[in-house]
């Protein structure tokens, strides 16, 4: 197949190999959170979230035991690589991250005699031999509980023999000697800023260790990188001395997470570097000395479609009543590293029903912390980007369901009179006109201050044609139209527009024309200046019947949903790909448990549709959650190429809870299992959808 997440012929082996199945260690007697436990979780507060600009392109999070919370990063010229003869630094926040102190020089780097330990070259001759692979520089960091010391590895393609330290809570530092161990192919660890922080060990005979994910780059060149491994190194004295773990069992892995899950389980969770596709997770039950259940998740994806993996953030957070896991990532399906995301697991890393966005734009990497109880930092989660920012929010706030990301259908005209062309905007009010030659589109948008420019944006649409045009009306004002991606980056622009009720005015575009961006999804932007009003786009050569039935040809979607047991409607990657006459809902029923958010029919005198994203169809039998009310739900079943396949049955009556779908004329799913496949439901009267589910996946 040509798609470019998941290739099935090739990875089902990799499945069957390495099992699927979820530890074989039991939560001693822990349950699993469902829907009901989340306003437990959100323990009664407010949610709170704040997103700032931070001077880091590469940085450590860790949070001191007085609750401190610690930022370290390296400084230094020039700016784009501050890896690069640069020195550490630390910038502190006593009162939970509302203030933060100046960059605090914690020392300096230390050069590696490279010819001396045999490793190397680093002399600049070419790449992988750069000179700043001599320089070891700022390394992943780990707070020892029992004593409160704060530990700061020093690394590069080898690690320094030395670590510093704080005790006194990051105020000063000293540079203290350290020794490590080889591990098995007699290789030293290198636990860098990209692997994260450490935890301490809390059950079983090891209690007290310390543990940190690393990763080994064989014979210290970059250029074997592929044969490269994850792995950990822990401390059973304090920190004085680091022991390699036996090598994560799959090469060209690192940058890794780890966590202590409540059974004492450790679960550990890496980025590859060779390959794309999903993240690779496995467990240990000896804490972190070796490692078994090789898998890969069937939820996290390992960075955006066009990069080979992405280092992420993992923790897990510090509660005795389960185990709750955060994750965070450029969103799967927006390229370039952007939309970083936090994916919120309930049982330990087996699902990751919830998501929620952190920030549009530039994301790279991340990093993430919790606050300690006690303190002012209690409650809070911390997360750093790789792109000079950093954010602070709750788990009131992360449980919290966003709005879904909706593609609108294909239609030749999207009218702001319309009720879901409209996403959001700043400094604009919604009016209406009585013009005749806006009877169509009697809705439109103005500025509320027309001393200020302002504009909106629409929601996302697959751009059906580079055959574009407006109307507005802005006989002193001026109108300008910007296509921009789902990281708010301008893809094209127009010259103004100005002119006293321009219907259907063709847009002149600056640079170049818009015919590579048919097909893309994309937002369309109403920059407004003066008294300008803007009312509707339109489209030549789209076929009418989209307005009214979404259609689903040869897509040119980037790649297939991996097959899941369920496909919920705020998921991401998104399930959902187009709608009409449906408007999404949060879900507050506690017997749709793990359930967020639905879609329900807007007028119910017409017929509603949804219809699915590509999906790998992952199972022979299908079960529907619908509430089809005092109406119906019926699903459409199309091959690759939107085809119809078959018909369900039409579902009537109360609600159903994961009810078996039954298809017209007999038809079995057995023959396309595997393949990928849409889905359209159609709804009618007040009907409602929730989400569908596979028991039983076809490696299972």
């Amino acid at each position: 197949m040509k798609y470019r997440i998941l290739k099935f012929i090739s990875t089902c082996t990799a499945f069957l190999i390495f099992s699927t199945t979820s530890h074989s260690k039991e939560n001693l007697g822990k349950p699993d959170f469902i829907f009901s436990d989340i306003e437990k979780i959100k323990s009664g507060k407010e949610p709170s979230f704040k997103v700032w600009d931070e001077d880091n392109v590469y940085g450590v999070l860790d949070v001191a035991m007085d609750g401190t919370v610690l930022m370290f990063s390296l400084q230094g010229e020039p700016h784009p690589d501050k890896r690069k003869k640069s020195k550490i630094f630390v910038k502190r926040s006593e009162d939970g991250g509302e203030t933060w102190s100046d960059h605090q020089l914690i020392g300096k780097r230390i050069d590696l005699d490279w010819k001396a330990l045999g490793i190397g070259p680093y002399d600049g001759s070419g790449w992988g031999k750069d000179k700043h692979h001599a320089y070891a520089t700022l390394g992943t960091s780990v707070v020892d509980e029992s004593t409160g010391e704060i530990m700061l590895f020093v690394t590069a393609l080898y690690p320094a023999p030395y670590m510093y330290k704080s005790r006194d809570h990051g105020k000063t530092w000293k540079l203290e000697k350290i020794k490590f161990g080889k591990d098995v192919n007699g290789f030293m660890p290198i636990p860098n800023a990209a692997c994260d922080s450490g935890i301490n060990i809390k059950h079983g005979p090891n209690k007290g260790r310390l543990l940190v994910p690393s990763r080994v780059m064989p014979n210290y060149n970059k250029h074997e990188e592929s044969k490269g491994y994850t792995n950990a190194v822990y401390s059973d004295d304090h920190g004085k001395t680091w022991i390699p773990s036996e090598p994560f069992p799959l090469d060209g892995t690192g940058e890794s997470g780890l966590v202590e899950l409540n059974d004492g389980t450790i679960y550990i969770n890496s980025r590859t570097h060779t390959r794309k596709g999903n993240r690779w997770v496995a467990y240990s039950d000896d804490s972190g000395e070796t490692w078994r259940d090789l898998r890969q998740d069937d939820e996290l994806f390992d960075g955006p479609p066009d990069v080979y993996g992405c280092k992420a953030g993992l923790i897990r957070l510090s509660r005795d009543d389960g185990d709750i896991l955060l994750f965070s990532s450029p969103t799967p399906d927006v390229g370039g590293r952007q939309n970083i995301r936090v994916w919120v697991s309930f049982d330990g890393g087996k699902s990751w029903p919830h998501n929620r966005l952190i920030k549009k734009g530039p994301g790279n990497y991340t990093w993430m912390t919790e606050g300690r109880k006690g303190t002012p930092s209690e409650g809070y989660i911390y997360l750093l980007s790789g792109k000079d920012w950093m954010a602070r929010f709750n788990m009131a706030w992360l449980l919290t369901p966003p709005e879904p990301e909706i593609l609108l259908g294909k239609r030749p005209r999207y009218r702001f009179s319309d009720s879901d062309f409209y996403g959001s905007s700043e400094n604009a009010k919604l009016i209406s006109t009585s013009e005749p030659k806006l009877k169509g589109s009697p809705k439109g948008y103005q500025l509320d201050d027309k001393n200020e420019d302002g504009f909106i944006l629409s929601r996302k649409i697959t751009l059906p044609s580079a055959e574009m045009k407006l109307s507005f009306h802005a006989p002193q004002g001026k109108v300008y139209v910007e296509l921009v991606d789902e990281a708010g980056s301008r893809l094209r622009d127009t010259t103004p527009l100005s002119g006293s009720y321009k219907i259907d005015s063709s847009l002149e575009w600056q640079d170049e024309n818009i015919n590579n961006l048919v097909g893309k999804k994309i937002f369309v932007k109403f920059v407004l200046q003066g008294d300008a009003q803007v009312f509707d786009v339109s489209f030549d050569g789209v076929n009418l019947l989209s307005e009214n039935i979404t259609s689903i040809g040869p897509s040119d979607d980037q790649f297939v949903l991996p097959p899941r047991n369920d496909y919920l409607m705020d998921q991401v990657p998104a399930f959902v790909r187009s709608y009409q006459n449906l408007s999404s809902f949060s879900i507050k029923d506690a017997n749709l448990k793990g359930l967020f958010s639905g879609y329900r029919v807007e007028d119910v005198s017409k017929v509603a549709e949804l219809t699915s994203r590509k999906i790998s169809l992952p199972g022979e039998e299908m079960k529907i959650t619908c509430d089809p009310g005092n109406g119906s739900v019926k699903i459409v079943l199309y091959n690759e190429e939107g085809k119809i396949l078959t018909n369900s049955e039409t579902i009537s009556g109360n609600v159903k809870v994961r009810e078996v779908v039954k298809w017209t004329k007999d038809f079995k799913l057995a023959k396309h299992v595997s393949n990928p496949v849409s889905l359209k439901f159609e709804l009618k009267g007040n009907a409602k959808i929730y989400s569908i589910r596979f028991d039983d996946l076809f490696w299972d």
